[in-house]
């Protein structure tokens, strides 16, 4: 997997022992290196006045911005379990994201309604 790490970037990471947290990379003169690995400086999203350090390998920085065209595909967690549940559902022509409502992250690999509920953001994103 190809990272994407520049400033400015829209990433996931892991703070500690926390979930996946939303966050932007920051821009400093380096990153730091040390014995339990390199480190990124992150500014959690509504949290101007924070920076984090995540850990180069809890970051994951594959993400895509919501356009307006894509919104209509965009749906609460609960809007989605109906459709996983309906008759006509075909998962294996299904294309789908989690997603915070405005960024698209990570594919959605299973469509039952308790591992949509633990995903840690409020939105599925289907494609066509």
């Amino acid at each position: 997997m190809e990272l994407n790490i520049r400033a400015g970037a829209r990433i996931l990471y892991k703070n500690g022992n926390s979930g996946w947290l939303i966050g932007t990379v920051q821009k400093t003169e380096s990153a730091e290196v040390n014995e339990k690995g390199v480190w990124i400086p992150v500014q959690p999203i509504n949290n101007e006045e924070e920076i984090h350090f995540a850990e180069i390998n809890n970051i994951f920085t594959d993400c895509t911005l919501i356009e307006d065209w894509m919104r209509p595909g965009l749906l609460t967690k609960k809007e989605y379990i109906d459709i996983i549940q309906s008759d006509n559902f075909e998962k294996n022509l299904e294309h789908a994201w989690v997603s915070d409502g405005e960024y698209a992250y990570y594919y959605v690999s299973k469509y039952t309604e308790n591992w949509i509920m633990k995903q840690p953001f409020d939105y599925i994103l289907r494609g066509a």
